[in-house]
């Protein structure tokens, strides 16, 4: 169980939530986003790497002796395995967007990236802007947001950039260090 507050919305904060919160997150990404890794960049998924969704899914089934919870009320809508092992981290991530995001947002789906190269690609759930924050101690790793006549560098660290991840590719740079991004965004599943 996670329990954080953040103080205020100083760097040092942004620091203390890597440590007391992302670093003892334990995730494994699913073979979807494995094998879209290996596709991309023709190695596997590093060691210390993860791509998982923290909100829901449309698939229920996890292997032969595992599977989702249903949410009820909606049909083919199940729990991602994070959520339902830690529904406390909605509220903390919720306290994260209301401290550092300039518009109000609230928190559906967020794809937990740790040390996560995103390969260019749209994202096929999304419904609208995607919100996205780079934390942790690394350089580079910009996202790049590929829109009609330009492509755009955006600067995520310790700040939200929003972009319809569902409209335009988008991908990460190479980057060197521990770095996570956190993308908020609404999934056509919880409409």
């Amino acid at each position: 169980m996670f329990e954080f507050d953040f103080k205020d919305n100083s760097l040092q904060e942004l620091d203390r939530f890597v440590e007391e919160v992302l670093d003892k997150i334990d995730a494994k990404s699913g073979t979807r986003r494995k094998n879209m890794f290996k596709r991309a960049h023709g190695m596997p998924e590093p060691k210390h790497s993860y791509s998982v969704t923290y909100g829901y899914t449309g698939n229920s089934y996890m292997s032969p002796t595992k599977s989702r919870v249903k949410v009820q009320g909606l049909n083919n809508v199940y729990e991602t395995t994070i959520l339902t092992n830690h529904p406390e981290l909605k509220g903390i991530f919720q306290k994260l967007v209301n401290l550092h995001h300039t518009e109000p947002l609230i928190v559906d789906q967020i794809q937990i990236n740790r040390n996560w190269w995103s390969p260019p690609h749209k994202d096929s759930g999304n419904v609208g802007i995607s919100s996205i924050i780079g934390l942790g101690d690394y350089e580079g790793g910009e996202t790049v947001v590929e829109y009609p006549k330009e492509h755009i560098e955006y600067d995520i660290k310790n700040k939200f950039v929003s972009f319809n991840g569902s409209r335009y590719t988008h991908w990460t740079k190479p980057f060197e260090g521990k770095r996570y991004s956190l993308v908020f965004y609404k999934h056509k599943l919880s409409n």
